[in-house]
């Protein structure tokens, strides 16, 4: 299934059956987002997809809480890791569809590792100043969850890319792309920066909430409330650019177990993102 909406210039395709997915974002014609492949079902491939109910790696695929051991599948082979959480993995539902705006729904029942039953929800809607997505999550569990929320767009990658944001530092990773404890300082790139020739798979600290990719066509502005890092994949191959909103570090669950939001029973955390094009 094909969902489109379209306002001002704006059209956008999802494809609630692949993790609730979204396969294309354009203004007037011109990607913003790049396109998911025609008869793609790889959310990998998509334009942006939601991280829920955590984001990026879980060492091991495995972490300490509240004294007890908790495993979740390994999700990404050949990594022995767990990656993006549960709902990129499965099918989302529309609840709501309107022209300009959708919703869509994720539910899970606590029995595939994850211990904690949620329900999540994608609000996206399209309007003269572009793209913006809710992701917010419910804990339907009777104990409090550890929890994190994110996006994962990709934005359109040219030669002449430029990223531009304001943040603190950015953590070094070790070979399994786990943060290793070191930082280094990233004002550079508050003036904006080419992409380098190698790999980037890295979160920044203390992001202001704003980044954008300068090129040639314009800026894609990627804005976010809810977010305190942003993670950017820019792999050395020049073929994508990630700008994630998340709201911790990879394995934090391990490593920084103070960034998780702990949920109490029926209670909803959120996050939104806003997409603009110039």
């Amino acid at each position: 299934m094909t969902l489109r909406l379209e306002a001002d210039g704006w059209a956008a395709e999802l494809r609630p059956e692949i993790g609730g997915c979204l396969a294309s974002l354009t203004l007037h014609g011109q990607e913003v987002l790049r396109t998911m492949p025609e008869g793609s079902r790889e959310p990998l491939e998509s334009a942006c997809f939601p991280l829920v109910p955590y984001c990026n790696r879980i060492r091991d695929a495995r972490f300490l809480w509240k004294g007890g051991e908790v495993r979740v599948p390994v999700n990404f082979a050949p990594e022995p890791h767990n990656l993006h959480g549960i709902g990129w993995k499965q099918p989302w539902t529309v609840t709501r569809s309107g022209g300009f705006k959708c919703s869509l729904a994720h539910s899970y029942d606590g029995s595939g590792g994850w211990p904690w039953a949620y329900d999540a929800e994608q609000r996206v809607r399209l309007g003269p100043q572009g793209c913006a997505i809710t992701l917010d999550l419910t804990n339907r569990s009777s104990t409090p969850m550890p929890c994190g929320l994110g996006l994962h767009p990709y934005v359109r990658r040219r030669p002449e890319t430029r990223v531009a944001f304001n943040a603190s530092a950015m953590l070094e990773v070790d070979a399994g792309l786990i943060p290793n404890g070191v930082t280094t300082p990233a004002g550079e790139w508050a003036g904006g920066l080419a992409l380098p020739d190698r790999t980037i798979d890295h979160c920044l600290v203390e992001w202001d909430g704003v980044a954008r990719a300068n090129d040639d066509l314009g800026s894609v502005t990627v804005r976010a409330r809810g977010a305190r890092f942003v993670h950017l994949y820019a792999p050395a191959d020049g073929s994508d650019l990630c700008l994630e909103p998340v709201s911790h570090q990879p394995d934090a669950l391990n490593s920084a177990p103070d960034q998780m939001i702990v949920l109490p029973p029926g209670c909803t955390a959120s996050l939104t993102m806003w997409i603009s094009a110039d």
